[in-house]
């Protein structure tokens, strides 16, 4: 659906999912292996963290234009039905 719409993608994951690597497509890939018994989610928490300040800063007066298109999206992905 993506590639339909024209839309860039970008994936962000762990570098346990080297399937990831198979498509076209910005793969942001990060270490969560901190050596302990569970892998760490932080380093996707602070990714995602930069990733939506750098849009809500690059977007500025734009980012309810943005917000609202990304609503649409959702609908046409299906996500966050009840």
């Amino acid at each position: 659906m993506a590639v339909d719409n024209k839309l860039p993608l970008a994936l962000n994951t762990e570098l346990q999912w080297p399937w990831a690597r198979d498509y076209p497509l910005d793969l942001l890939q990060l270490k969560t292996d901190v050596g302990q018994f569970w892998d760490s989610t932080a380093p996707l928490a602070c990714l995602l963290n930069l990733i939506v300040s750098a849009v809500a800063e690059k977007y500025g007066d734009r980012l309810d234009e943005r917000s609202a298109r990304n609503r649409q999206l959702q609908k046409a992905f299906g996500q966050f039905e009840d």
